[in-house]
């Protein structure tokens, strides 16, 4: 008897701290799969969503799109301040492996390949800095399209954070950070400084994109976004979702990236995410069962006597 007396005082008393968490940790959750879920109405349809390594394995995701020739591009980009790759030879390759073990700066370092619509990457640019260790770095690929009478390219942003072996051939790699959005409008910006560039913006090209893996092994997550970059003066009609849903993905994107950069690695993270989602479950459940316990008779919570 005392027992089960105990065991009913303590639901109300475990409610009682769990309540305050209960309803923001529910409508997160919700808010996660309906950004993730919803039927996104995406731009450019017939183009891959993802590079792959020699090996087909998946790569990083497309997620830049520009309009206009090769010179229009190169030079917008020169402008910009970023530099074309030197190519991958035995001396380049021991160029980059001693300047990063010496964490020196190497401006025209190699760019790994990458491949779309069966080859490597048909141009390559890369922001340097003082250590061969980190940069910019983006890949374009031509398409059979073209708009405003000039070709259409897709293109792939991220940013190298240190090296490492890659996860799948095994072989000295760049790390890239994970927050690809962000290198995605920071090459935009710098592109749009140069005045060379007619229009920008970003629209839904795949779905939203929680956690995955590149080639090399990298966790990485995105929006899904793509940034479109018209060098020319044709018009673009591009579906965007409604105002309330562009609005939450933006939003929640910018917290997820904002999350990543401050922790350590994305296991942690990943830890975090984990937690937030089995706090929500049971704090949903422990919800429910109060529920229930509350419509049940005053006489019936008792016991009989013996």
């Amino acid at each position: 008897m005392k027992r089960t007396e105990t065991r009913r005082t303590r639901l109300p008393k475990l409610w009682k701290y769990l309540a305050p968490l209960a309803g923001p940790l529910l409508v997160g959750l919700l808010l996660v799969l309906l950004i993730r879920f919803y039927p996104y109405q995406l731009n450019f349809s017939g183009f891959p969503h993802l590079t792959q390594t020699a090996s087909g394995v998946a790569g990083d995701p497309i997620n830049l799109i520009l309009i206009g020739s090769q010179a229009q591009i190169t030079r917008s980009f020169e402008q910009a301040g970023w530099l074309i790759p030197d190519p991958i030879t035995p001396q380049t390759t021991i160029k980059i492996v001693t300047d990063s073990l010496a964490h020196r700066s190497y401006p025209t370092a190699p760019v790994s390949n990458l491949y779309v619509f069966g080859h490597a990457q048909d141009l390559a640019f890369e922001k340097p800095t003082n250590d061969v260790q980190n940069r910019g770095h983006v890949r374009f690929w031509k398409t059979t399209t073209h708009l405003g009478g000039e070709l259409v390219w897709v293109g792939q942003a991220s940013y190298d954070n240190g090296i490492e072996l890659s996860g799948s051939t095994h072989f000295p790699t760049h790390h890239i950070l994970p927050t690809v959005d962000l290198e995605r409008r920071s090459v935009g910006i710098d592109l749009q400084s140069t005045g060379l560039v007619r229009a920008e913006g970003e629209v839904a090209y795949s779905p939203p994109i929680l956690a995955a893996r590149n080639g090399g092994g990298d966790y990485y997550e995105s929006d899904g976004d793509v940034l479109v970059i018209n060098y020319t003066s044709a018009p673009l009609h591009l579906t965007r979702p409604a105002a309330v849903i562009g609005g939450l993905k933006i939003g929640a994107f910018l917290l997820y990236d904002a999350l990543l950069s401050a922790f350590t690695s994305v296991g942690a993270l990943v830890a975090l995410l984990i937690i937030v989602i089995v706090g929500a479950i049971i704090a949903g459940n422990v919800l429910w069962r109060w529920a229930r316990r509350q419509r049940v008779p005053a006489g019936q919570h008792s016991s009989p006597s013996s």
